[in-house]
């Protein structure tokens, strides 16, 4: 573990199962669905989830859950470490291929091939996709459909609006450095928790966020961490970082990570250039909205920045002995 401890993830795991077990009863609500993609994100929120059914089941109540790897072109690897995933747990997968249905969209006509948002715009497409088939699975059975959306994606606006935003978000608040700590305190298997996070919808060559960002996510966890520490409004207007103060700060941050001052600067500029799909929140209910419920340090916090610079500094370390060999 990178971050965490077992007490913090545990006390997550219970604080989600305890929230979401509520929120099904108070609506009487039969069940949940999600796609299970064979990423982290995906993988914690499933097991979340079936432990909810579990507990509630327990109590006398009868729920259930549908959970889904929606092909749509996806590379084989990621169905794999999904059916591994599943088989590990013991739970039913349904695999579904959407690709033929993409193919024949009519709104891929509309997207010009030298379009410089070419693969993005066709991306968006497939998480628009996925949502109806999900969307369509929980109404058909009186079910939610859960979110899978963490709080790096959010501070990078790695999200589809009304794609891969679900009924529900339990993950939210918990970053991706985090939910490789919770998913290894789960036992989600290492085929999972040793690979890089993606989109899996073709975005990049390999379909890696590391490529569009050009940092792995614990540095900008750090990065954006450090900001919001001296007051820089990740929501706020593009100007902000002509002020002294923040590029300044760009060159501390630099050295601080070991990291080129315009990666660092990067990562400021996407938290701004997506910050319209953060301003006025989304329809979903977050059923764990404060990092403190569950015993996280707040971002932007001394205990945040420390935790997460000597996390840093530890895969430094790590990558400077890998290039050394």
């Amino acid at each position: 573990m990178k971050i965490l401890n077992k007490d913090q993830c545990q006390k997550l795991v219970d604080s989600a199962v305890k929230r979401l077990a509520d929120y099904l009863k108070e609506n009487n609500l039969k069940g949940i669905t999600t796609g299970i993609s064979g990423g982290i994100d995906s993988s914690v929120v499933g097991l979340i989830g079936l432990r909810t059914i579990s507990y509630l089941k327990k109590s006398n109540y009868n729920a259930n859950y549908k959970y889904i790897f929606l092909d749509c072109e996806s590379n084989p690897v990621d169905y794999n470490k999904a059916k591994e995933f599943s088989n590990f747990f013991g739970f039913m997968l349904m695999n579904y291929d959407l690709s033929q249905w993409y193919k024949q969209s009519p709104v891929l006509d509309l997207i010009p091939e030298n379009h410089p948002k070419n693969k993005v715009a066709k991306g968006n497409i497939k998480a628009r996709l996925r949502m109806i088939y999900l969307y369509n699975t929980a109404l058909l059975n009186n079910y939610i459909y859960l979110d899978t959306d963490d709080l790096s994606e959010e501070w990078m606006g790695f999200w589809t609006r009304h794609g891969d935003e679900g009924d529900v978000k339990i993950i939210q608040q918990v970053t991706k450095t985090e939910l490789y700590d919770v998913g290894e305190f789960l036992h989600v298997p290492q085929a999972i928790l040793q690979s890089k996070p993606g989109d899996g919808l073709n975005v990049t060559e390999n379909n890696l966020a590391e490529e569009q960002l050009g940092l792995d996510y614990i540095y900008v966890e750090y990065i954006v961490s450090r900001f919001i520490k001296e007051s820089f409004n990740v929501n706020g207007k593009p100007n902000q970082l002509k002020l002294d103060k923040y590029t300044g700060l760009c060159e501390i941050v630099a050295k601080e990570i070991s990291k080129p001052v315009n990666s660092v600067k990067k990562i400021v500029e996407q938290t701004l250039k997506t910050s319209y799909k953060r301003k006025h929140g989304d329809y979903a209910v977050n059923l764990l909205h404060d990092r403190s419920e569950f015993g996280f340090p707040e971002v932007g916090s001394e205990e945040f920045n420390k935790n997460y610079l000597k996390a840093v500094k530890i895969s430094n370390h790590e990558k400077n002995e890998v290039v050394e060999k």
